[in-house]
């Protein structure tokens, strides 16, 4: 199973970037994405064909992980070869289709992202499969209902996706002795309101979480090129001393 980064920037798209999205490629002949936030479609276009995604996971439905699905279905719907292949499946959590149809019908008709893909409404803990790699989502904490999305390869391979949320017991047992765990880093220092009203994480919180999980790597995400990449990796490594990077375009992990 490999998984390349797409887009890593926060709500604040980085100069040049994409916010959440995920490339994923396993046994299967068609990739999917984990997440389709804005500027992902350009990006995936500069790698692969969009009419080979076999589907599209969203871990919760927040703008920055979504908004991209928008170009897509225009795509799909009214391209080249709009109506000739099978829709792409989209794998959404419960309600997302009572979303989706609200979010374009402020503009376009109402169906236009159900014409372009076939809607699979999941809930957390749901076993789901795509181009051949168990996909299981964990709810975890944010603002609102959001899954980390666990990925594991036939072979026992894992990437965890923590997705947004702050530092919880819930994250630390989807992430437990995962190969990678890519874990947000959004705040330049943790939140200090209180813990129920939190929704993100700092680097050194992402450190402390990696090392709570016992991960053989950690990858940062959803961290803005505003913030100081070296300081927020020697932050998350004072509590944790396995390997960490800052997830960049175009990296690429392979278990």
């Amino acid at each position: 199973m490999k998984l390349t980064v797409l887009g890593k920037s926060p709500a604040w798209t980085d100069a040049g970037g994409a916010c959440s999205g995920y490339l994923v490629e396993g046994a299967g002949e068609r990739p999917f994405l984990v997440d389709c936030g804005n500027g992902v479609f350009a990006k995936l276009r500069q790698r692969r064909d969009y009419r080979e995604i076999e589907a599209v996971v969203v871990s919760h439905l927040h703008a920055d992980h979504l908004l991209d699905l928008v170009p897509f279905s225009y795509a799909l719907t009214v391209g080249p070869d709009a109506g000739v292949l099978a829709k792409p499946r989209l794998l959404a959590p419960s309600g997302a289709a009572s979303f989706f149809r609200h979010l374009v019908g402020t503009w376009d008709t109402e169906d236009l992202i159900s014409r372009a893909f076939a809607i699979e409404e999941y809930e957390a803990g749901a076993e789901l499969e795509a181009c051949g790699v168990s996909i299981r989502p964990h709810a975890v904490p944010h603002f609102g209902p959001t899954n980390a999305i666990e990925l594991r390869d036939p072979a026992g391979g894992r990437i965890v996706f923590g997705s947004d949320g702050r530092f919880s017991e819930r994250l630390i047992e989807a992430a437990r002795a995962a190969d990678v765990l890519i874990a947000e880093a959004t705040l330049a220092e943790p939140d200090p309101g209180p813990v129920e009203k939190r929704g993100h994480m700092s680097a050194g919180e992402a450190g402390e979480l990696a090392a709570r999980a016992g991960v053989a790597r950690l990858v940062l995400t959803h961290i803005s090129d505003e913030l100081d990449h070296e300081r927020a990796l020697a932050e998350a490594a004072v509590a944790y001393a396995g390997p960490v990077e800052v997830a960049a375009e175009g990296s690429a992990w392979v278990v």
